[in-house]
């Protein structure tokens, strides 16, 4: 009570210090929007409004806020970044309280404060500027003693806290609110503010070290929040946690870090609770939870985090402290009773039961058996005691063999020395049933250890970063692994599935929830875990996934709308209205956290846009304020009135230099607004979308329905349409939904009249326009249809830059008037279309009139005469895919003998070699160490003569390198062009629908072909018989014809066979 005391009184002080401050919140009626802009209804005006406060003037906050003229910035060009200065006459305390978000505030390092004196009221106004040279310290804007900020914190802020935005009115920001328990302050550049009370702050109670007030506070009216002090860690944490809860997971952890070194215990708690909340399967987190209860010794409160923990997060360093922390509180050396033991027996059992098939888990199975060893009994005696233990020991080895982790090797040879050791018989006859558990074990871990190298098993999630920027190729990378990883033990190494199923589905299960934890915010991943439990009957097992991934992931359209998918699917509820009031509400359930999400999204990135423009724009006028004051302290800024040649120079080139800052401003604005516009747009395009899933969904559970149902009626999918139009944010995509249920549903006329007030809220979308158009002409009504087609285009193509969006429109009513249309209009389209789009070819225009999406027959060309177009192509076929050697050079060569091997394959032939200086070859680079690429014959040289041949052959080839006189064996004869032709002509096997050829024939005609066989010119003419026919003759060779085909008339017959 003596804070708040103390807080009332120096609000109050402030209050008889500046009679002319506004402390109370002057709330203003906000107009109601007009219908036609329906669209672009704001949902956050549902909550909560704020309108501006009035701007205090300068003498008013001097009063309340005391600075000196030292800390104003010099007038800025721009009349709206002009700065006013302050009165510097007011006194400063010597012993200021601190100040957080408009709250007075315990010091951090109370014993550190000294007095603050009053700043000079003299001094350079660079002390305002960004870069300023200046190493003076200055006063702080948040009146805290013992406060000194750098001069180049400075210009970000000053103009705001003079009472002037340093924005225009276009784009200022006010944060006028009422000031939250979490203080809206950014304390460095990267971080943008948020409005807190439009975050939920209601979840974070104790979000600052600051005491919460009941009096009044002063309603802040700046465009950007102040910033924090220096010492203030714990509130730029804070800051930064409230302004990205999920995203920066380094200030939640510093935050920890910070609240446990200054020994504020149950700040660090509540930061621990608020943190949990967002990241639930943080297990190493909730390791250093317990850790830090158990250095306390608060034992209820290490059970309570174990209790909220440890059953959703089967991690094995979790687990391992929950082992630590049961053997803690059981002490097996005062044991007398047993129950201890006994105790930490069931613990070792539930603990394995979990993630006892975890990869690490090695260590708590290693754990256990010597706990077993350590308890009463010797193992190999012969009482009940020692043969139980013997039994518990064999029987746990056996488990933990047949578990492929990292100590498997290690336990299989304790697990061979105690069978051996008790009785080797015995032993032996165990060990060998078990042998193929533990093969299979040792196996499938040697495969993990390759597949999980690079996983990265962490427990702290990280949102994944957009495509384009950096660590997107990392984080898929770690997703593809994950997978993979994932599928692999689907595919069942340990060949559970036919023995064991129910061990199968438990380790997918386990793996899924694994890498979840590391990648809670990849929705995929939470919906393939989903559908697999579905697919497995493992109902309840998925909709936790779901249910705990739509938690992760709220604005995750495909998690939410498969969580509605499978209410609507396996919901059970009662017949009549009641039960299908009641489906639709639970199916609507997800729909409507999605959609919030999303509008939520959207407030937010407004507010940064906002912001960034704003300290944008402050940062320009900080650095005009500095150029504006180096150049009036420079020597030559004053000459007694006396203007010099050199400083008209000088002022031409600061005019220059300041306009391209200007310009490159512009740029810059623009450029931060293209950004966030694109942003915004894809987040109303998936708010239409999702509205426009509930709809499909409403209707087929709750059908028509009506836009004003009264309550307790199902309102159908009008309703639904009703409601979204009121929220706001569609874009034209639902209104072309609705009107298409109304049409193919119910064939209502209510689908032209969405359409027709879908074209007053888009006039210039050429997407609703082109399915206005379809709908038009599946009407049979040509005449709208060419109205609407008119207006828009004619709209479109006015300016130069949205001529290209008419294209689709152009390429629609094209196709349409060149089936149903005259000439007349094809060609006037046509005409049209050539002038809009002059690098579209003619001929491509010209050939669409004709043409369908699966036949275009002005580009048929057919065969005329198979002969010429159909001639087949001349390959220079080998036998094997090697291109043949070039012949060398002639020379006097001496055949060898060599051995006839019984295959098509010709000898190879060794290239001469000469006594270079160089170091020879290594045989297996020579060619007739290469291994062929065609499947050889099979040889009748098999066993001892065949590897003696093979041998000698490799000595004459080692033998001949280095060797220049050697004789040289004559490259293969390329083969005859009558067998090039065969082999040409023959076509790909896969082209035979019945008969094919038989390789095995082919390759023995091969064998039978004579190559030494001379060729000649001309045939000799064949003897014909008395009683011979022409068919019966033998015909001529085929180097007759040349690559003509075979003629057609009397031997044609044979060739055919």
């Amino acid at each position: 009570m003596a804070d708040m005391d103390a807080e009332l009184a120096f609000l109050n002080s402030l209050k008889e210090s500046d009679p002319a401050g506004n402390y109370a919140n002057d709330d203003a009626e906000q107009a109601p929007p007009a219908a036609d802009e329906e669209e672009d209804y704001d949902p956050s005006v549902l909550i909560s409004s704020y309108p501006a406060q009035n701007v205090q003037s300068p003498s008013d906050q001097s009063a309340s806020m005391p600075e000196s003229a030292t800390q104003t910035p010099p007038p800025a060009t721009n009349d709206s970044l002009k700065p006013k200065l302050t009165d510097a006459s007011v006194p400063t305390p010597s012993k200021q309280p601190r100040t957080m978000g408009g709250f007075v505030v315990e010091s951090e390092d109370d014993e550190d404060e000294v007095p603050v004196s009053r700043p000079k009221a003299a001094g350079s106004t660079l002390l305002n500027a960004t870069g300023g040279s200046s190493g003076t310290p200055q006063r702080s804007l948040t009146q805290t003693p013992n406060n000194t900020l750098p001069a180049t914190n400075v210009p970000l802020h000053s103009a705001q806290d003079q009472g002037l935005s340093g924005v225009s009115s276009s784009t200022s920001v006010t944060v006028n609110d009422t000031a939250p328990n979490v203080a809206s302050a950014v304390p460095d550049a990267g971080f943008q503010a948020l409005d807190a009370t439009k975050l939920g702050m209601e979840e974070f109670p104790n979000a600052t070290s600051a005491r919460p007030s009941t009096a009044a506070v002063t309603p802040i009216t700046s465009s950007l929040p102040k910033p924090r002090l220096p010492q203030d860690r714990i509130g730029m944490l804070e800051d930064r946690v409230a302004e990205d809860p999920r995203g920066d997971m380094e200030a939640w952890l510093s935050l920890i870090t910070e609240h446990r070194k200054r020994h504020k215990l149950d700040d660090a708690r509540a930061v621990y609770d608020r943190f949990f909340k967002v990241f639930p399967s943080a297990a190493e987190e909730w390791a250093e939870y317990v850790l830090m209860e158990s250095d306390l010794e608060e034992f209820g409160r290490i059970e309570r985090i174990f209790e909220r923990s440890i059953m959703s997060n089967p991690h094995v360093d979790l687990w391992s402290t929950y082992i630590s922390y049961i053997r803690r509180r059981n002490n097996l050396t005062t044991d007398q009773t047993g129950n201890a033991r006994q105790i930490i027996t069931q613990v070792y059992e539930f603990v394995l039961e979990n993630v006892g098939i975890d990869i690490k888990s090695g260590r708590i199975w290693q754990d256990y058996i010597e706990f077993i060893k350590s308890g009463p009994g010797v193992v190999g005696g012969s009482n009940w005691q020692d043969m139980q233990k013997m039994d518990t020991l064999r029987k746990v080895y056996q488990r933990a063999i047949a578990v492929p982790t990292e100590a498997t090797l290690e336990v299989w040879r304790e697990y061979d020395r105690f069978e051996l050791s008790l009785n080797k018989t015995t032993g032996r006859k165990y060990l060998q049933e078990k042998s193929p558990y533990y093969m299979t074990a040792r196996s499938a871990n040697n495969v993990l250890e390759n597949i999980t190298k690079g996983v990265i098993r962490t427990t702290l999630p990280k949102l994944p970063p957009a495509p384009g920027f950096d660590g997107h190729e990392e984080y898929m990378g770690q997703v593809q692994l994950w997978q993979k990883w994932i599928q692999w033990e689907k595919d069942d190494p340990l060949m559970l599935k036919d023995e064991d199923r129910a061990l199968m589905k438990k380790r997918i299960v386990y793996l899924y929830k694994h890498a979840l934890m590391a990648l809670r915010f990849w929705p995929e991943l939470w919906y393939e875990a989903a559908e697999w439990c579905f697919q497995n009957d493992m109902d309840k097992e998925g909709n936790e996934f779901l249910t705990q991934g739509v938690e992760a992931n709220p604005e995750s359209c495909l998690l939410a709308f498969k969580k509605a998918h499978q209410i609507e699917l396996t919901g059970e509820f009662e017949d009549g209205e009641t039960g299908i009031l009641r489906k639709g509400e639970a199916v609507r359930e997800p729909f409507n956290r999605v959609l919030d999400a999303l509008y939520s999204l959207i407030e937010q990135t407004k507010k940064r846009e906002e912001h960034s423009i704003a300290r944008t724009k402050e940062s320009f006028a900080a650095q005009q304020a500095a150029e504006e004051a180096a150049r009036g302290n420079s020597p030559g800024g004053s000459n007694d009135g006396f203007v010099s040649f050199e400083d008209d120079e000088d002022d031409d080139a600061a005019e220059k230099r300041k306009k391209e800052k200007e310009d490159a401003l512009r740029a810059q604005l623009q450029a931060i607004s293209a950004g966030y516009n694109a942003q915004t747009l894809t987040l109303k395009k998936t708010i239409s979308y999702a509205w426009i899933a509930l709809m499909r969904t409403m209707r087929r559970i709750q059908g028509k329905g009506r836009p004003d149902a009264p309550a307790g009626t199902p309102p159908g999918f009008r309703g639904i349409f009703a409601e979204a139009r009121r929220k706001g944010r569609l874009l034209s995509d639902a209104y072309v939904a609705s009107a298409l249920i109304e049409h193919h549903c119910y064939q209502d006329q209510a689908a032209a009249k969405i359409f027709e007030r879908g074209m007053k809220l888009f006039p210039d979308d050429e997407n609703f326009a082109l399915e206005y158009i379809k709908h038009l002409v599946k009407q049979n009504d040509a005449t709208n249809a060419r109205a609407v087609f008119e207006t828009v285009v004619n709209r479109l193509t006015q300016k130069p830059e949205s001529v290209a969006r008419a294209k689709p429109l152009f390429v629609f009513f094209h196709e349409y008037e060149s089936q149903f249309g005259e000439l007349a209009q094809i060609t006037k389209l046509e005409k049209r279309m050539s002038d809009l789009f002059p690098e579209d070819p003619q001929l491509l225009r010209f050939a669409h009139r004709f043409s369908t999406p699966t036949f275009d027959p002005t580009t048929v060309r057919p065969i005329i005469s198979p002969k010429t177009q159909m001639k087949p192509k001349m390959f220079n076929i080998v036998p094997t895919v090697e291109e043949p050697l070039a012949p060398p050079p002639p020379q006097s060569q001496v055949k060898q003998p060599s051995p006839v091997l019984n295959s098509p394959r010709v000898a190879p032939a060794l290239l001469p070699i000469s006594n270079s200086p160089k170091r020879p070859f290594d045989e297996s680079d020579s060619e007739a160490a290469q291994p062929r690429k065609l499947i050889r014959g099979e040889s009748p040289l098999k066993g001892a003569a065949g590897r003696r041949l093979d041998a000698a052959r490799r000595n004459l080839a080692r033998a001949s390198d280095g060797v220049s006189n050697m004789p040289v064996v004559p490259p293969p004869q390329p083969l005859p062009r009558e067998i090039n032709f065969l082999l040409g002509i023959i076509p790909p096997a896969h082209t035979y629908k019945e008969t094919r050829f038989i390789p095995e024939r082919l390759v023995g005609l091969m064998r039978i072909v004579d190559l030494d066989k001379p060729i000649t010119s001309k045939p000799p003419m064949p003897q014909v018989s008395h009683g011979q026919t022409a068919a019966a003759i033998a015909p001529p060779p085929m180097n007759m014809w040349g690559s003509r085909p075979p003629p057609p008339n009397g031997i044609s017959g044979y060739y055919g066979q």
